[in-house]
């Protein structure tokens, strides 16, 4: 989730690929690396093909900022 300058909540996600997903329980945290693949889900979209995954501790801080206050949000631009 992106919290972008003017507090407006943005939920950002990325469809991930793995096989080891049951290792996990439902609200872990978890780290991922891995390789964007062009895949289709409801049409043609990145996926991400997991390489690594390990579990982690939740973070202090559960929310992504936008990098500094140039941050230009998309999603009134199409």
């Amino acid at each position: 989730m992106i919290i972008s300058s003017d507090f407006q909540t943005v939920v950002v996600g990325f469809l991930c690929s793995s096989t080891e997903t049951s290792n996990f329980a439902e609200n872990d945290w978890i780290e991922i690396e891995g390789t964007i693949t062009k895949g289709e889900y409801h049409g043609t979209m990145p996926i991400v093909e997991v390489t690594s995954i390990n579990k982690i501790d939740k973070p202090s801080d559960e929310y992504v900022y936008p990098p500094s206050d140039t941050y230009i949000p998309t999603a009134n631009m199409f």
